[in-house]
């Protein structure tokens, strides 16, 4: 029997796009959350809602709609993603039927339902790095495995470095000669001792070895 296909793994670009989340819980809350850390204009519909769910609606974070779900609530709104994290199959059922009516990808949290259009995956967040880690569904606890495994090794260095090179390609897109230069030259730096410096808590010579490494580049 051939392996079943694996999905195609993403990052989704939500700045001000409007997603919903149906549910009030402490999945929906993390959910919430998470969403508007990428910038999104989230909605939650349910008639109750966590403590901290709560001090988002009221401090204007989120929208809420203190209802139960009913057929076609989504019309109304037109989200590009919606999250179904109610506690009845049905309604999950019905909140997917209706994400998927107006062309809206959809996530039912409990992970059982054939109505979803993606899996999450675990992450590794230290911004601006995002590490995402799936099995696609043949071993949850080896994913919780490599997590910890991953987090313990990685270091804060990473972050700062990655940060470093954002503002670098941010603004000088156009010192170097070609997009062969651009990585040459990132190439150079991440096999530098830049990483080495940041691990051992010299922030301050590894910004000069970066500099000198960006001097030298602009240079040739």
């Amino acid at each position: 029997m051939p392996e079943p296909a694996g999905g195609y793994p993403i990052l989704l670009h939500l700045q001000d796009r409007q997603v919903a989340v149906v549910g009030g819980g402490r999945v929906g809350a993390r959910k919430v959350k998470h969403l508007l850390r990428t910038g999104a204009r989230v909605l939650l519909v349910s008639p109750e809602a966590s403590a901290d769910l709560q001090a988002l609606a009221a401090e204007g974070a989120i929208d809420w709609i203190a209802v139960p779900y009913r057929r076609d609530l989504l019309n109304d709104y037109m989200p590009v993603l919606v999250i179904a994290t109610t506690s009845d199959p049905l309604v999950n059922q019905t909140i997917a039927q209706d994400a998927h009516r107006i062309r809206a990808l959809c996530n039912v949290a409990d992970g059982s339902s054939d109505d979803s259009d993606f899996s999450n995956m675990a992450l590794i967040e230290k911004p601006p790095l995002t590490i995402a880690l799936s099995s696609n569904g043949r071993s949850p606890a080896l994913v919780r495995q490599l997590k910890r495994q991953l987090s313990a090794e990685l270091g804060d260095e990473y972050a700062i470095l990655a940060g470093w090179l954002g503002t670098l390609r941010a603004s000088q897109p156009d010192d170097l000669r070609s997009q062969e230069d651009r990585r040459t030259l990132y190439e150079d730096i991440v096999t530098s001792e830049v990483l080495a410096l940041l691990r051992a808590g010299d922030r301050d010579k590894a910004k000069r070895v970066f500099q000198q490494i960006l001097l030298e580049g602009a240079s040739e």
